[in-house]
């Protein structure tokens, strides 16, 4: 999810207080359903739980936290940028049951359980298809999706989720778009430990409800959040515009409708997102 390559020195040069570790049996008392592990440095929270999964299903989810991350990365491979501390940097790995081909619609499932959990703290969020979380029109975070089997079939999804608590002059420099923080917000942005609790519990109340029903009672949930909604957008794919139209909302698959020139298009999301049209 996030790449931090900073440290409590700079935080110092900032005039901020060193960073503090995680304390894991506070997230843990805020998750009980979870297995809670922290660490104060790793290359990919993602990446450390996709490599257990595949040796084995966990018996109950896992949620895996850290203070910093040095490789990680978000959709598309992209790098999400962040200052030391200043963003909620977890993974999830969540045994599932559903098929392969239900799980195309996971991803916003996830979104609506971080979403909805982030609301009834107090941040005024929105979401864009596929897989970020919104304050206006600027991103606070993000969340991607990996699926992994163990030797015996067994499927575990592994959600990897980034929410900026704070961000810097510098920190923004390197996002290269609108970013938003916490900070800004009313939510306690201090109670981090709290925080990835109540995001992990939505999470996981959405992916167990999808696990079992399949996205159709959570498509009315991301349609009252879908921040594009009979907006005009350019669909892209890989940065490149493959068509243009009105943003209708989801289908019970979680697939975009995009109202074109041409006709209604039904859009899975693979590499495809979206920009709004200005």
């Amino acid at each position: 999810m996030s790449c931090i390559a900073d440290s409590n020195s700079r935080d110092v040069a900032l005039n901020r207080p060193p960073v503090s570790p995680l304390r894991g049996e506070s997230i843990a008392a805020a998750a009980p359903r979870f297995d809670v592990e922290t660490v104060q440095e790793t290359g990919s929270t993602n990446s450390d739980l996709l490599l257990r999964v595949r040796q084995a299903q966990p018996a109950r989810p896992l949620l895996r936290a850290a203070l910093r991350q040095t490789a990680g990365r978000g959709r598309h491979g992209r790098r999400w940028f962040a200052g030391a501390g200043g963003a909620l940097l977890f993974s999830l790995a969540v045994p599932m049951k559903a098929d392969g081909g239900r799980l195309a619609a996971a991803t916003l499932a996830c979104g609506v359980g971080a979403a909805e959990a982030l609301r009834a703290a107090g941040a005024p969020l929105s979401l864009k298809w596929p897989n970020d979380l919104l304050i206006g029109e600027r991103k606070l975070g993000g969340v991607l999706c990996e699926l992994a089997t163990d030797g015996d079939d067994r499927r575990t999804l592994v959600v990897g989720i980034g929410v900026n608590l704070h961000l810097d002059a510098a920190t923004r420099d390197s996002i290269g778009q609108p970013a938003a923080a916490l900070d800004e917000t009313a939510v306690p942005a201090a109670q981090r430990e709290g925080l990835i609790g109540s995001i992990a519990n939505g999470v996981l109340e959405a992916l167990q409800l999808y696990d079992e029903q399949g996205f159709v009672p959570l498509q009315p949930r991301f349609m009252a959040l879908f921040a594009q909604r009979d907006r005009l957008v350019d669909l892209l794919e890989l940065g490149t515009r493959v068509a243009s139209g009105r943003a209708l909302g989801v289908d019970g698959e979680g697939r975009l409708l995009l109202e074109t020139a041409q006709g209604l298009r039904v859009c899975s999301s693979g590499e495809l997102s979206l920009r709004v049209v200005r």
